[in-house]
Formats: C-alpha cells, structure tokens, sequence
C-alpha cells in the first residue's frame, strides 16, 4: 500500500523539471542557480522562470545548427508546468511585445519550434525594441558559432509590482528594465549583449560579463 500511494504522489508532481535533467542546455553543462526559481526544461532549451512574479528571469540553450527553416507558428501559450502561468492575453493592448527569450527562428524542427512559444519563454518587450534592435542582435547571434546562449532579463532590485516596476496583465507580468544575452564559444570565451528595455528604440551594446554579473546578482559561468 506505501509503495502503491508513492507511486500515486510521483504522477502526482509537476512536469518542472530538475536543472539536473536538462544541464546539457547550460554553458559547459555547469547548471546556473538562480533563488526562488524554477527549471522548466524543453525540446532545446531551458527556462529558468520565477513562479511566484511571473517573470522568465533567463533561457539557455545549446545552439546547434539550423538545418531547416521551420515554418513559424505562433502558437503562444500558457505553460501548464507554471500553476498561474502568464497568458497571451495578458500582453495586448499592453503597449509591448510578446518577446523570446530563445528566438522561434532557432528552432531546428516542429516541437522546438512550438516550445519557444510557451508564454516562459517571453518578457515584456518595447515594440521598437523587440522589432529591430533585439531582433538584428538575434540575427547576429545565430550568424556566429557559438555553442550556448544565455538570454534574460533584468528587472531592478525588486520583481514585484510597485513605482519602479511596471506589471502587465491579470498575471501582473513583470516588465524588465534591461535584457541580456551573453553568448558562449566551447573556448570559454563569451560575448555579452544588453539593450535597455525603457527608452523607445534602444540600441544594442556590449559590456563586459563581470558588470552583467554584478546588476543581476548572479553568476553566469
């Protein structure tokens, strides 16, 4: 009977997964641990999101090659691991975009494409933004071959709703101050990207991964 009512509390759990069972999606398979998070791991990427704010907090994924142009297809959704998951709904008529974390164009095949859909995988992003600065990084990424990706978002010292952070939504997602992605050759060496997510057609800049470090309070590699 114990074994039989264990088994029941084990189909029981969530499908958030453990870092451990999806490390090969983080730079040198070394798991980044990030407080009150959870691990939601997917066909090519993992997602790093706090539950209780609502906020993607980062994505990583192994960038592998492209062999085919998947065809797009916007099916976002909400991501049934995450209790009171954002919804696309909770974006329109917010005045911001449905960002990714991890780009619908690196998908490589039909289910990895759908799964950067999950709204987890998404920040609120200025439309000026998300539509050419963050895109034309995307494209620059994908161009180089880099090994891991890390993409995220930086929300000021405090996720919560209040004068400093803006909320949309009935989710009360959690508009980022900044978004980073820090790309990583099988080298060690990194390239590290931020854009300010504030002011109306920000441009891309480099900085370099101590300072990223520094203002998101954790460690990258």
């Amino acid at each position: 009977m114990k074994n039989f009512i264990a088994a029941l509390f084990l189909f029981a759990l969530p499908t958030v997964a453990n870092a451990s069972t999806c490390d090969q999606f983080y730079p040198n398979g070394k798991e980044i641990k990030v407080p009150n998070t959870v691990v939601l791991c997917n066909s090519f990427f993992a997602t790093v999101y706090d539950d209780v704010n609502n906020a993607t907090v980062f994505s990583t994924e192994v960038a592998q090659a492209r062999v085919v142009k998947v065809p797009r297809t916007d099916d976002f959704r909400a991501d049934k691991r995450i209790s009171d998951s954002p919804t696309p709904a909770d974006y329109t008529n917010s005045g911001y975009d449905r960002g990714h974390m991890v780009p619908a164009a690196n998908a490589d095949e039909k289910q990895e494409m759908s799964d950067t859909f999950f709204m987890t995988n998404m920040t609120p992003q200025l439309p000026s933004v998300n539509r050419v600065a963050w895109k034309n990084l995307e494209e620059r990424v994908r161009s180089v071959p880099f090994k891991w990706v890390v993409t995220g978002a930086y929300y000021g010292p405090s996720i919560k709703c209040d004068v400093t952070v803006k909320c949309v939504g009935k989710a009360k997602v959690p508009v980022p101050l900044l978004l980073y992605k820090v790309a990583f050759f099988e080298s060690g060496n990194v390239a590290v990207y931020i854009v300010d997510n504030v002011t109306p057609k920000s441009q891309v800049e480099t900085i370099k991964l101590e300072e990223l470090e520094a203002k998101i309070g954790y460690k990258l590699r």
